[in-house]
C-alpha cells in the first residue's frame, strides 16, 4: 500500500507527471508469430502508449493470434520503449512482459510472456504513424508485424 501511495505522489508532483506528458499514441496492428506448435499463427492487436519524453515510452498492448487449426493465443503485455537518440520518429527497442493464455482443443493454459522488439516509427502527416516490428521472446520465439495508428502531441506554446 505504501508503494502505491509513493508512486501516486511521484506522478502527482514529480517530473514525470501525467499532466505534463505531451504525446500519446494508439494503434492497431497485424502480426505473424510462433504462438503455435508448428507453422505460423496470424493475428492482430491493439496498443496504447505514452511518450514520457523524447527517449522513453510506456504502454499496454494486447495481441490475439490463431493458427487456423487448433491453437489460439491472447497475449496482454506491458511495454517499455527506448527511442534511439535520432528523433521521436525513428528506431526504438522495446521490452515486453505479461502473460499469454493458450486455447487448444477446448483447454486453456496460461504462461509468462516476455521478450524484446525492434522497430522504427514513421510519422505520416501530423498524426498518423506506422511501425514495422520484429520481436523475439518466450514462449513465442518470434513475431513480425505492422502497426498503424494515431499519435497526438500538445501544441507548442510560445
Amino acid at each position: 500500500m505504501k508503494s502505491i501511495l509513493l508512486l501516486c505522489l511521484f506522478f502527482t508532483i514529480g517530473k514525470l507527471s501525467l499532466h505534463s506528458l505531451d504525446t500519446w499514441f494508439i494503434g492497431l496492428g497485424a502480426e505473424a508469430n510462433a504462438h503455435t506448435r508448428e507453422g505460423v499463427a496470424m493475428g492482430g492487436g491493439l496498443s496504447f502508449g505514452l511518450d514520457l519524453n523524447s527517449n522513453f515510452a510506456l504502454g499496454l498492448k494486447a495481441v490475439f493470434s490463431h493458427n487456423f487449426a487448433t491453437v489460439a493465443a491472447i497475449e496482454p503485455l506491458a511495454f517499455f520503449r527506448y527511442y534511439l537518440p535520432l528523433s521521436i520518429s525513428g528506431p526504438f527497442v522495446q521490452a515486453e512482459a505479461g502473460a499469454v493464455v493458450y486455447f487448444e482443443r477446448g483447454v486453456a493454459y496460461p504462461a509468462f510472456s516476455g521478450g524484446l522488439a525492434i522497430s522504427w516509427r514513421f510519422i505520416l502527416g501530423k498524426i498518423i504513424f506506422i511501425e514495422p516490428l520484429f520481436r523475439g521472446g518466450y514462449p513465442y520465439a518470434w513475431g513480425a508485424g505492422l502497426t498503424a495508428g494515431i499519435i497526438t502531441r500538445k501544441k507548442q506554446t510560445e
